[in-house]
């Protein structure tokens, strides 16, 4: 056992990181608790308690509706898209394959880019006089990419599938290293192969890289902010606005700060639950081996 002596020289080592952590992480927290409380306009010293008049305010606010469906649908399409995305990556490219390296590496280049980069790269691709409408244009077609509300969606959906695919992707392909190569060669005797070997071999000895792909994909996905406001702004006629970027319009260009940290405090407990309940079902699923 540890004497007292090292106890303390070990809460000294970590006491400075744990005081950062506290002050930016839970200071701020309760300062936007204290906020959405308030009618604050961001800079003025006098404000007034509204108690939860700002939370009453969202249910009846149309912007906020609907940019929260919009992160909703974004959430789903890019959770179930992203997570079959990545695991089929890995799968692939776990085997023996000949450039699986350089295939990796290209795979994961996306990750390490700023998200600003990525969209006014690929704005360059689906604007309306963009490479892509160049190509189809020549067939006589001419698709508005970024400027169909119908479409719009499903453009952030691929740019943001595309640039995490290989996050995800190097999750999992630690997960199969984790797994003994004995187990498989236990269930090719049983004469599993194939798709039987991944269903009940495979995939249940994965959970734990699917639980914190999951838990990754939700969290990323409802806080999106930097894709859409660069790309589209959040339209048209907020189309692509997430609630990250209504919580940004109502604390920076309509200056109502109080409503804004209410609609953030909302966010996260939205977050929390959902992910909570992500990790209760995703867990209870993984096995031991």
């Amino acid at each position: 056992m540890k004497s007292n002596i090292e106890k303390r020289r070990s809460l000294l080592a970590v006491l400075p990181a744990l005081c950062l952590f506290l002050v930016f992480t839970y200071v701020p927290l309760l300062m936007t608790l204290r906020y959405s409380v308030t009618d604050w306009n961001g800079y003025s010293k006098d404000y007034n308690f509204v108690g939860l008049q700002n939370f009453i305010n969202i249910f009846q606010d149309s912007e906020v509706k609907t940019a929260f469906g919009n992160t909703l649908y974004f959430t789903v399409l890019t959770v179930g898209i992203g997570v079959v995305l990545q695991l089929v990556l890995s799968i692939f490219l776990f085997e023996k394959l000949k450039g699986k390296t350089v295939l990796r590496a290209i795979l994961y280049a996306p990750c390490i880019i700023s998200p600003v980069i990525v969209s006014l790269t690929w704005q360059n691709f689906f604007q309306y006089a963009g490479i892509i409408n160049e190509i189809i244009g020549k067939f006589g077609l001419s698709i508005d990419w970024l400027g169909d509300p119908n479409l719009v969606k499903n453009v952030l959906i691929f740019i943001n599938t595309w640039q995490w695919a290989g996050y995800g992707m190097i999750i999992f392909m630690t997960g199969l290293t984790s797994i003994p190569s004995e187990v498989y060669e236990a269930s090719m005797l049983d004469g599993a192969s194939g798709w039987k070997k991944f269903r009940f071999i495979t995939f249940p000895l994965l959970m734990p890289s699917v639980t914190v792909n999951v838990f990754v994909s939700i969290t990323g996905a409802l806080r999106l902010f930097d894709l859409p406001f660069v790309l589209t702004g959040g339209g048209p006629m907020d189309a692509s606005k997430t609630i990250s970027m209504t919580i940004y319009d109502n604390a920076f260009l309509y200056e109502r700060f109080g409503y804004s940290s209410a609609v953030g405090v909302l966010l996260f407990i939205v977050i929390a639950a959902v992910t909570i309940l992500q990790l209760k079902i995703t867990r209870s699923r993984e096995v031991e081996y």
